[in-house]
């Protein structure tokens, strides 16, 4: 399969298109260093495509795999801390010092991704198909599946959050994948909504895996910590992780799922702990699902759920974990003594006792009438007030409009100055994805680095709605222009066709003995078919004018007349 046409943002065809109908990258997009540089192919096989995702050891990027013809997604180690690469380049450069933390990263890398692909049945993992030793670096190479973000799943619903019908159906088979993982060792330490992937199928798959020392503070690498899903012992620098980190994570994300914000961050809640299930969930959730989620958000790792079966024995609501919960949060009621005799009631009596018993309901009816129509009619004087309020507000503000500054909306965003900045560094930054609707145009610049921000069409300091689209203008570097060929033209056709192509026209004349034709072009430089920067100057080699006299004697002497004219070489 022919791959110049795939679109290095989807790895789709791009047809004639300069901007992909699919993802909507631009076809002259220029990926900046340290990331791969587009098309280049690691392990003669896999053609690098655009960045996906970054941060903690690496980078992944879409790629496709010239021996099956499919997308796939490749995940390389670079720490950008510790290495640099330069623009166009393929191999990394270690910084000074960290030659040691590099190779012992690149052998856990390794070894990580070894395990994962050992597991490439589980159904909520990608398969890992290839590992790759490379350009001073290590690759995994996984199946590219079509998905969004459990969390972008969330967001796009009605509500923002799911039933437990729905919620179970989608998170318990992870449960099963990650029991496996920490049989094998693997612990992830950084589930979250954001590294579960939901595919086509329905299917929620587990991605996002870093070394360990990615995931922690106080390492040699910038911990990639996702607030609201970290247990406590990953921020503390003598905490101690396993299955039970896990748990809380999952938990949390269950908590998202369900209550529809995130929980408070641990680092938070171990100062003022007052996460809370709100009233209304509570409410409907099953007993045991709420004593679950309790039990696997506890701070304190010997005080939480423990391993992942647990877990998933808790949420299940299994008949051990009825029991519990019900000793746990259930008020016992005493059975009423069975063998006490009971007063004996005649016909009489039982009449009367119905009689006070309709009587009373019958009061109760009526009180409950009047205390209705009091707080009906304490609703309309309120309405009245505030409407009336409303009202003279408006107007008061209406009076004192040339003089009242407008108070900053909440719902307002401060646009930053993006200019200077890497264009695929901001792009992939979550939060400012949050804020605006990123979009690029790119044109030509010989002042600005190529892939980094010229100007935005919003000036910086204005304050603008969540999700304004902001569209930044990204260099593409120094413009470069094949220079046509205009050998053999008349030299105003020829500077014409060189100008209206963005080249400044210099003549250099070339002696005539006359058997050529004055003012036609013989050669330019630099020559026809190579590439200049538009703007710069075309030197093109011009026949002049036939000499008038035909005396001999002149002939021989006019050389004490005439110019020389230098060759074109001698010109630089």
């Amino acid at each position: 399969m022919l791959t110049d046409n795939l679109c290095m943002g989807c790895m789709r065809e791009l047809g004639e298109e300069k901007v992909c109908p699919h993802c909507g990258l631009h076809a002259d997009f220029v990926q900046e260093s340290p990331l791969l540089p587009l098309r280049t192919v690691i392990n003669d096989r896999y053609i690098i495509g655009k960045a996906i995702s970054s941060g903690g050891d690496g980078v992944t990027y879409i790629a496709w795999d010239r021996e099956r013809n499919v997308a796939v997604a490749v995940r390389e180690f670079l720490p950008l801390e510790h290495v640099t690469r330069e623009f166009g380049e393929k191999a990394i450069t270690v910084k000074k010092d960290s030659s040691l933390v590099v190779h012992d990263g690149i052998m856990a890398f390794l070894d990580l991704w070894r395990k994962i692909a050992r597991l490439r049945d589980l159904s909520a993992l990608k398969p890992v198909i290839d590992i790759v030793t490379e350009n001073n670096t290590a690759y995994s190479v996984s199946e590219y599946i079509e998905s969004i973000t459990l969390r972008d799943f969330l967001l796009k619903s009605r509500t923002g959050y799911l039933g437990w019908d729905q919620a179970k159906t989608l998170l318990m088979p992870v449960l099963s994948t990650l029991a496996t993982m920490h049989e094998a060792g693997i612990y992830h330490l950084g589930i979250s909504p954001n590294t579960l992937l939901l595919g086509r199928d329905g299917k929620l798959r587990l991605t996002g895996f870093m070394i360990s020392d990615a995931r922690l503070t106080n390492t040699d690498y910038n911990a990639e910590l996702i607030k609201g899903y970290v247990p406590y012992e990953q921020y503390d620098p003598n905490g101690k992780v396993g299955a039970w980190s896990d748990v809380y994570a999952f938990t949390a994300v269950v908590y998202r799922t369900l209550i529809g914000s995130t929980p408070d961050d641990s680092s938070e809640r171990v100062v003022n702990d007052k996460l809370l299930i709100p009233a209304k969930f509570a409410e409907v959730l099953p007993a045991y699902l709420v004593s679950a989620i309790h039990n696997g958000l506890q701070l304190q790792p010997e005080d939480r759920i423990r391993t992942i079966d647990d877990l998933r024995e808790q949420l299940s609501g299994s008949p051990s974990t009825m029991v519990t919960n019900k000793i746990k949060y259930e008020t016992p009621i005493e059975d009423a003594p069975k063998n006490l005799e009971q007063p004996v009631t005649t016909e009489d009596e039982e009449t009367e006792r119905k009689r006070r018993e309709k009587l009373r309901r019958e009061q109760e009816r009526k009180q409950e009438q009047t205390k209705t129509l009091f707080i009906t009619f304490g609703i309309c004087v309120a309405i009245g007030l505030v409407v009336l309020g409303g009202w003279l507000f408006a107007t008061h503000e209406k009076s004192q409009k040339d003089n009242t500054t407008p108070t900053e909306d909440v719902s307002l965003v401060s646009v930053p100055n993006f200019a200077g900045q890497s264009y695929t560094r901001i792009s992939t930054d979550e939060v400012q994805n949050q804020r605006f609707k990123i979009t690029a145009k790119y044109e030509y610049n010989n002042k600005v680095d190529v892939g980094y921000i010229i100007s935005q069409s919003i000036e910086e300091g204005q304050q603008v709605p969540y999700g304004t689209e902001l569209v930044l203008t990204v260099s593409k570097g120094t413009e470069y222009i094949d220079i046509p060929d205009v050998s053999g033209k008349d030299y105003t056709d020829a500077e014409k066709t060189l100008t209206d192509a963005g080249f400044v026209v210099k003549k250099v004349e070339k002696s005539n003995d006359g058997t050529h034709q004055a003012g036609n072009v013989i050669a330019s430089t630099p020559s026809a078919g190579t590439s200049a920067e538009r703007g710069s100057e075309v030197y093109l080699q011009v026949w002049g004018a036939a000499p008038t006299t035909t005396s001999a004697s002149t002939t021989k002497s006019s050389s004490n007349f005439g110019i020389d004219i230098p060759r074109i070489s001698d010109l630089f």
